[in-house]
């Protein structure tokens, strides 16, 4: 079987969101970055009661290591940017998405 797998790329959970909302790329956080321990519980409340989701990084070593270490092989991998319309800060400077192929050996 194949498995394809997306997901953002691990540097967009680096910096501080407010302002990477405003086109400003300041480094705030390390990896892996996880919402439930960054968020306050009123944070959290308010986040999941406005339909928001709470959010997590993993490493890239999590992502295609342990595919791999699954007995998946590496078939492709491929990365992408947001639309230019978005206006994503990152974007402007590097693929912010990440899929893979693997294969089952």
């Amino acid at each position: 079987g194949a498995l394809l797998a997306g997901y953002n790329n691990p540097a967009r959970y680096l910096f501080d969101w407010e302002l990477y909302e405003q086109g400003i790329l300041e480094v705030k956080h390390a990896l892996p970055y996880s919402d439930a321990a960054r968020l306050s519980e009123e944070e959290k409340r308010r986040y999941l009661e406005g339909g928001e989701f709470l959010e997590f990084s993993h490493t890239l070593e999590d992502q295609i290591g342990d595919q791999i270490e699954a007995g998946f092989l590496l078939a492709g991998l491929y990365e992408d940017y947001d639309r230019e319309d978005d206006n994503d800060a990152l974007s402007k400077y590097m693929p912010v998405y990440v899929v893979t192929r693997a294969v089952k050996l």
